[in-house]
């Protein structure tokens, strides 16, 4: 809640077999789902690109923005205070 515009976090999907990409958006939060399900990584129904790796994801969107309508580019990962945090072996 105390991060500002473009701040990030990647999560385990309970919809779909992929993840869920939370996105701090000016008046709240946006989610995208990311689909896994082939052998590349794409935000379902928002964005055509495919990429190799979710790492690739990321970074794609860091200079890239998602949607034309939201213009979100992905600035701020929110990480846990755990090192490593438990979600290290999704970027290996």
């Amino acid at each position: 809640m105390n991060k500002s515009e473009g701040a990030f976090l990647v999560r385990v999907s309970e919809k779909i077999w992929g993840y869920a990409l939370s996105y701090r958006h000016p008046s709240g939060f946006k989610h995208f789902l990311v689909d896994a399900s082939g052998d590349f990584y794409s935000f379902l129904g928002v964005d055509p690109n495919r990429h190799a790796t979710l790492t690739d994801l990321i970074d794609f969107h860091k200079e890239e923005i998602i949607t034309s309508s939201g213009g979100e580019l992905l600035l701020d990962p929110c990480s846990q205070t755990k090192n490593p945090p438990d979600y290290s072996s999704l970027f290996e």
